[in-house]
């Protein structure tokens, strides 16, 4: 296969900035009342959800590269079927290089380890973390893509996110060969409101936020004030933080624009476990894995997630 099996990973998209002074007040406000007109008609035909468009940006890819994927990088590939019929679709690579079916072929019982389950951003296909799993050794790697994204079926919608989440947790923690007391979950951008659900359903052991925000309610207000009450799909995770105890990690871009350190601190200060941020002065959204540093940061915080 010529194609590149991994791309890097995108910058997540911003939905376009409202007209500027240079149109006039007249044309300012008449491009607004346009624009929220469509939306409430979008939001009442045909189910059609306008904030879809805005939140979530598939990456596809087809089946064969999927497979393709798992081959290159000894990991096994993994397909669950949520409970409305859609085929999600990812990658399980085991710790130390060792596929999983390899000690279960050789008739001994496996010794259980940790785990880690990732979850990318709106615009991100996951597989890419394949080729970083070694800078968070010890863990074996669950990364699964959203509907739409990748190989998996389906329309991503915040609802199904969840429930996706919550089948890959279960289904990885009667795994053989998973400890199920230590499965980290780790979230990226608009993955962070899913591990942060997740964690407040099930018992995570530790918890890694990239780029989190408390809610893209609040990151609506800020950045397209006018249609954020048309919201429908609010990603609230500063209402579940109150309820985890899980020990926190958020990874902090100093110069994210996209969500602004003030949103992440407000998740931080809301969570009721151990939580605290590491800050990337010069990191900006989408380019956080690019520091040395936050490798390192992941690596020791998974390895005592207890540790201050």
């Amino acid at each position: 296969m010529t194609a590149p099996l991994e791309p890097p990973v995108p910058r997540p998209v911003a939905s376009a900035p409202l007209p500027g002074r240079a149109l006039g007040l007249g044309a300012v406000l008449a491009a607004v009342l346009a624009a929220v007109l469509a939306a409430a008609v979008a939001w009442g035909v045909g189910g059609v959800r306008l904030d879809s468009h805005f939140l979530f940006h598939p990456q596809p890819h087809p089946e064969t590269v999927w497979r393709a994927v798992a081959a290159r990088h000894g990991a096994e590939p993994i397909e669950l079927l949520a409970a409305d019929g859609a085929r999600l679709r990812g990658w399980l690579l085991p710790a130390a290089g060792v596929a999983p079916e390899a000690t279960l072929a050789a008739g001994a019982a496996p010794a259980a380890g940790a785990a880690l389950i990732y979850l990318g951003g709106n615009a991100e296909e996951v597989s890419w973390m394949l080729a970083e799993a070694h800078r968070v050794p010890g863990r074996m790697l669950l990364a699964i893509n959203y509907r739409g994204y990748g190989a998996s079926s389906g329309a991503p919608h915040e609802r199904s996110l969840y429930a996706d989440a919550l089948a890959a947790f279960d289904w990885l923690a009667t795994r053989p060969g998973v400890d199920a007391t230590r499965i980290a979950v780790w979230g990226r951008s608009l993955g962070s409101g899913v591990a942060t659900w997740v964690a407040a359903h099930r018992p995570v052991e530790a918890v890694v936020l990239t780029s989190p925000f408390d809610s893209i309610a609040a990151l609506a207000a800020l950045h397209q004030p006018l249609l954020a009450p048309l919201l429908t799909q609010p990603f609230d995770s500063l209402s579940r933080a109150r309820t985890i105890d899980a020990p926190m990690l958020a990874l902090v871009g100093g110069r994210d624009t996209l969500v602004p350190p003030a949103h992440s601190e407000r998740l931080v200060a809301g969570w009721r476990g151990p939580a605290r941020i590491e800050l990337l002065p010069v990191g900006g959204h989408g380019d956080l894995q690019a520091d040395p540093a936050y490798w390192r940061a992941v690596a020791r915080f998974l390895d005592a997630p207890g540790r201050p």
